[in-house]
């Protein structure tokens, strides 16, 4: 059907990058056409690329006389009918149109412009071997094994610093054994690529092609050829490179699987990791997830055969485990100083002091933006909240304080008297930001060398790559950090860690916070003692007896993984159900709650393994403007919960003043 020419005269759809599923065009008598050509075609007063995805048999129900023809093929420029098929899928599982899909796969249109040339480098690698253990080695030959040879998903458990990288480096090197093969290596975030990169270089000696929102204009246009071309080899990207459109695509590996960063919250809502086991099926190929502290949903298709599992159980090299030690802050409270209020406690203040008395470098993690989370009226109790969103501001910077919303941007000066009371210099500033941390380590350790790491004071890859660089090169002694440096990188001179606020995760209405928690301290401690010296991990904590807390000091996934698929189970949710979130949003609350009552007339109530709640205000009921209604949608795994949607907009026209916002398999239930 792919190389099946279309004839002159014919109607077809062609997919445009727009949400839609199509429009309708004719086949000009002027060239040869095909499924899956990308072609210009005029729509609005202006020509657009799109691709032919199928012919339209069916009678027209308008005016044959409206319907264009389309303008031109573009030469060489094809998507294959496995791309077309992913493309179909991800729509139809996500609930969205398939032009917003095919927008993330051809991007825009000046790629085909003749005025852009491409780049010429080097894209063919050159594997140099490095000594593996025998478990590792073991790891490689079961995973090579799966090359060549259809579609399967196999999971690289492996805990921190035990080699999962140069494992799958070598199946990689394999799989290039074909001149023909791409690679793609999918990582959750721009923030780990820099080690990445340099390991990858020394290991294949050029550069992967990379994708992510991180490049420029120009090297996405360079890159999206290269790849659509089949010159490029190996590509490394965030969760948006899974939609490039792959020439000869052979292997996906997928590292830290179980990173929530792979889900994309806006615009077209998906599941990184689940498109690409997905896009492995259609392309029948094997596919690696690669992590430490697996998702329960892929453990649990571990457990049911579904997926293949090869484990890396102990540290390369001389390298070994840290350990663990849980600090009660009911009884060894951080005391108070004449500078203020402080959040270190003493046991983890001398451990400080020890490492660093003995050249090593220490890392404290608070996942905690700016100074302050909250700022309240000593006097009166006022809290200085967000006049867009409902949620309370967030004080930055002591000096000069300034209150921000980290939810839309918005930021104002600390008022001189509170607007309630209007009691002058009232302010209280609760709880520890990172740069409250900041602030106490210079005052108990002036002499130390200090770098903090947040997307406040991390403005680009380039700045984050210098700091990792000094860090290397021991030109830091204590590293305050928020989730961006525990993810992937090894410092072999980093002793301690110490987790400022334990219970943090543990916030928030979300079914996975206790997953979340355990999988976030296992990568902050795996941070610790991954060279020759040994490790340990400081956990500050006010619930030292919380299941997920004894799991990580003893080091016992198992027990934890085992408990929390019973407490699914009991509770019928994921991966034992299938979950689906309705957002409605609009600046109008009257119309908002009318449309929502509405809504629930047609809900689908009463049915046999359905449960619909709500509409509720969501946790988060104001934001941007907007006011904020969430249903929740459980049904058993044997439903199609994207059926059961379908049915329930099909009679409902939604205002033009409301935004609906679908989310199969969500994370965020904010």
């Amino acid at each position: 059907m792919e190389n099946t020419k279309l004839i002159a005269g014919s109607i077809v759809k062609v997919l445009l990058s727009l949400a839609s599923d199509g429009y309708d065009y004719i086949i000009p008598d002027n060239d040869n056409f095909s499924i899956g050509d990308l072609v210009y075609v005029p729509f609005r007063n202006k020509q657009v690329v799109g691709v032919i995805i199928s012919q339209n048999d069916k009678p027209l129900d308008y005016d044959i006389s409206k319907v264009k023809f389309i303008s031109s093929k573009i030469n060489d420029a094809k998507l294959s009918l496995n791309q077309l098929n992913f493309i179909k899928k991800v729509a139809e599982y996500n609930l969205n149109y398939m032009g917003n899909i095919l927008k993330m796969v051809i991007g825009f249109d000046e790629i085909f412009s003749k005025k852009i040339k491409n780049e010429k480098r080097n894209y063919i690698p050159s594997y140099i071997p490095v000594n593996l253990s025998d478990e590792q080695k073991l790891a490689v030959d079961t995973l090579s094994q799966k090359l060549n040879n259809g579609f399967s998903v196999s999971l690289l458990d492996g805990i921190t610093g035990s080699g999962k990288t140069e494992v799958y480096f070598n199946v990689v090197a394999k799989a290039l054994n074909n001149i023909q093969n791409q690679i793609l290596i999918m990582l959750p975030e721009i923030s780990l690529t820099g080690q990445f990169l340099s390991k990858f270089e020394s290991r294949f000696g050029i550069k992967p092609v990379l994708w992510h929102s991180g490049i420029t204009k120009a090297q996405r246009r360079d890159n999206w050829k290269a790849i659509f071309s089949g010159e490029a080899k190996v590509i490394v990207g965030t969760r948006s490179s899974l939609f490039l459109p792959y020439k000869n695509l052979a292997l996906i590996v997928l590292d830290e699987e179980h990173d929530n960063s792979y889900k994309q919250e806006d615009g077209v809502i998906y599941q990184g990791r689940d498109m690409a086991v997905l896009k492995a099926s259609i392309d029948k190929i094997p596919i690696i997830l690669a992590s430490a502290t697996p998702s329960i949903e892929t453990l649990n298709n571990v457990n049911n055969g579904k997926y293949s599992i090869v484990k890396l159980t102990s540290r390369f090299g001389e390298a070994v485990m840290p350990k663990v030690e849980l600090i009660d802050l009911r009884q060894d409270k951080p005391e108070k100083q004449d500078w203020g209020q402080t959040w270190l406690s003493n046991p983890l203040v001398n451990k400080i002091n020890q490492n660093l008395l003995l050249g090593n470098q220490v890392m404290l993690y608070i996942n905690r933006r700016g100074y302050a989370p909250l700022v309240l009226c000593s006097s009166c109790g006022y809290r200085i909240q967000c006049p867009n969103c409902s949620v309370y501001l967030t004080a930055h910077n002591k000096d000069n304080t300034r209150c921000y919303c980290h939810h839309c941007g918005y930021s104002s000066k600390l008022p001189p008297k509170c607007p309630e009371c209007e009691k002058e210099n009232s302010w209280f500033l609760c709880g520890p930001g990172i740069e409250r941390i900041e602030e106490e380590v210079k005052l108990r350790f002036p002499n130390a060398r200090i770098t903090t790491i947040s997307s406040d004071n991390i403005t680009s890859q380039t700045k984050l790559n210098q700091i990792i660089k000094q860090i290397e090169n021991k030109e830091v002694d204590i590293i305050i950090g928020t989730q961006i440096v525990v993810k992937g990188h090894h410092f072999p001179d980093l002793t301690l860690v110490g987790v400022v606020d334990g219970d943090m995760s543990f916030s928030g209405a979300d079914l996975r916070a206790n997953e979340n928690t355990f999988q976030l301290l296992t990568q902050v401690s795996g941070r610790a003692g991954r060279g020759e010296k040994k490790g340990e991990v400081i956990i500050q904590t006010f619930n030292p007896d919380n299941p997920v807390m004894s799991a990580i000091v003893n080091n016992d996934r198992d027990s934890f993984v085992k408990e929390e698929l019973k407490n699914r189970q009991i509770a019928n949710m994921p991966p034992f159900s299938k979950l689906a979130s309705v957002i409605l949003s609009s600046k109008n609350k009257q119309v908002l709650d009318a449309f929502c009552f509405h809504l629930v007339k047609r809900a689908p109530l009463g049915i046999d393994g359905i449960s619909c709640f709500g509409p509720i205000d969501a946790p988060l009921s104001f934001i941007k403007k907007n006011y904020r209604k969430r249903f929740l949608l459980i049904v058993n795994r044997n439903i199609k919960i994207q059926d059961i949607i379908l049915k329930w907009f099909n009679f409902v026209n939604i205002p033009s003043s409301i935004k609906l916002k679908i989310d199969i398999d969500p994370y965020n239930f904010m």
